[in-house]
């Protein structure tokens, strides 16, 4: 995307032009690096000058600016999408085992109304382990969406420590 040209400027008129941009811009490279690996690839010698010169004048910065940040918020976008696609596959999830929680638990109480005998230890496994899931779907939730009873608490911890601290400074 060359944004200007000079007759007189060596990038401009250097069969490597492409190259020495591409660096620039999708390396980051300083004009002292272009100017090195020029030589070395392409033993074209370019004073880093004129390439620092060649970048602020005639390449369009405000457009690869536009070009990188609309890639990032591409990116940006899909990795949101993907974290919201594991927070509704978790929420799915967590549904589909509370529902099961709740038909085993009713289950159970009928079991146990009856008094007639014990309930299935499979039975109580079961209600356990889906109401352990479920928590760990929470908990994993939390922690997707940067939730968490820690972080809370250690956060409240720390405004009463301040706050005892600011007292205790100022009875001095």
């Amino acid at each position: 995307m060359p944004a200007g040209y000079s007759s007189r400027c060596k990038v401009c008129n250097s069969q490597h032009r492409v190259e020495i941009e591409k660096w620039a811009k999708e390396e980051g490279m300083s004009p002292r690096a272009l100017s090195s690996r020029l030589k070395e690839e392409f033993g074209e010698d370019i004073s880093y000058k004129s390439i620092w010169q060649h970048l602020n004048e005639h390449f369009d910065i405000k457009a690869e600016a536009r070009e990188q940040y609309r890639k990032s918020k591409e990116q940006m976008q899909k990795t949101v999408k993907k974290h919201l696609s594991d927070i509704e596959m978790l929420d799915s999830i967590a549904q589909s085992n509370y529902e099961l929680y709740q038909g085993v638990k009713a289950w159970l109480e009928e079991i146990l109304k009856e008094k007639a005998k014990a309930p299935p230890k499979s039975l109580v496994d079961l209600l356990s382990a889906t109401a352990s899931e479920v928590r760990q779907q929470f908990k994993q939730k939390q922690e997707l969406l940067g939730e968490s009873p820690e972080k809370d608490a250690l956060e409240n911890l720390a405004d009463v420590l301040k706050e005892a601290w600011d007292v205790l400074k100022d009875e001095k």
